[in-house]
């Protein structure tokens, strides 16, 4: 995911820098001798909300201030994990990464401590389904925060950022277009297999192939690339993890959404569909119901609980004296 640090002189053309090795697991760390108490970080202001009027509100414009919150925010995090995650825990998780990522803005920061705290903030706001976050920590990350840094931002982070607005502006793509045009040779190579396959999954969706679609979307797919990407830094398998796990809900999501495209065009092309096991396979495959995909961020659904589904919204019901067989309820 890293690759070996080269002065920002003379260095070749896509030869990134390296990033400056930081402590980012999401366990427990020591704080600093001095550390601010616990009950005071869970009450520190808001650099936004306060705006440096409130009583302490310019702390977290401090740089070791922002570190101790960090051990702060990781405690909660890592106690979050170990428990049953509901929505407001999510919710709670991100508003205290936004805080300190308003503290790091404010201050202008821009090293390696910066870049974890945002990629961090970026994963959990994918993993979280949280699309408002994501374009909030997007903009000041991808490509400003890590050019200021002078660390090559790892791949993980640039597809997030592609899949982010492939979703968010489908079935348009005219937004994941303006975003692609702005990353550099240098941030997304156009020869590497990363851009071969965001670039082949765009156009398959925005040309209906959803046989390719799903093919491209299985998640050995991706993990291949960004298992590549990464072979050179395994200094933090933690982030490593998260930012894999970010990617797979980014995929997921789209392919959902894909599906209910799919399901449009196939209601509109067939009067009956059947349950022979030629077209159970090629369905399948066409509304991105795979059984390869087994991981909990996944559909989930085998084909016939999905078609039950459709039977209860409306779309289908059971043809009369035939087993098998089902009439497609068009599209009114």
């Amino acid at each position: 995911m890293r690759t070996a640090r080269g002065s920002a002189k003379g260095r070749t053309r896509g030869q990134p820098h390296a990033r400056g090795r930081v402590n980012t697991s999401f366990q427990v760390r020591d704080s600093k001798a001095g550390a601010t108490p616990h009950m005071q970080m869970e009450h520190i202001a808001s650099v936004s909300r306060s705006s440096g009027l409130e009583q302490g509100g310019d702390a977290l414009k401090d740089f070791k201030v922002q570190e101790q919150y960090r051990v702060f925010v990781g405690e909660k995090l890592h106690k979050f994990w170990t428990e049953k995650q509901t929505k407001n825990g999510q919710e709670n998780i991100l508003i205290l990464f936004r805080k300190l990522r308003e503290g790091i803005f404010a201050s202008k920061r821009s090293d390696a401590f910066a870049i974890e705290v945002y990629e961090i903030s970026l994963c959990l706001s994918a993993l979280f389904d949280s699309p408002i976050q994501t374009s909030s920590i997007l903009s000041h990350l991808l490509p400003e925060l890590y050019t200021s840094a002078s660390i090559q931002p790892p791949i993980s982070s640039v597809l997030i950022y592609l899949l982010h607005h492939l979703i968010a502006g489908y079935p348009s793509q005219k937004t994941y277009f303006e975003h692609l045009s702005c990353l550099s040779p240098n941030v997304l190579d156009r020869t590497s297999e990363a851009y071969v396959w965001i670039s082949n999954l765009a156009t398959s969706l925005r040309t209906l192939n959803y046989i390719r679609v799903e093919a491209l979307s299985r998640h050995d797919v991706y993990r291949h690339i960004l298992s590549v990407s990464e072979s050179s830094d395994k200094t933090n398998d933690e982030l490593i993890r998260l930012s894999h796990d970010a990617v797979h809900a980014l995929v997921e999501r789209l392919r959902s959404k894909a599906r209910d495209k799919a399901w449009v065009v196939l209601r509109s092309a067939y009067r009956e569909l059947s349950a022979s096991e030629e077209t159970q396979t090629w369905m399948t495959k066409y509304l991105l119901l795979s059984t390869e995909q087994t991981s909990e961020c996944a559909s989930g659904l085998s084909l016939e609980e999905w078609m039950n589904e459709r039977c209860r919204d409306g779309h289908l019901r059971p043809k009369e004296g035939a087993v098998g067989r089902w009439i497609v309820c068009k599209v009114r």
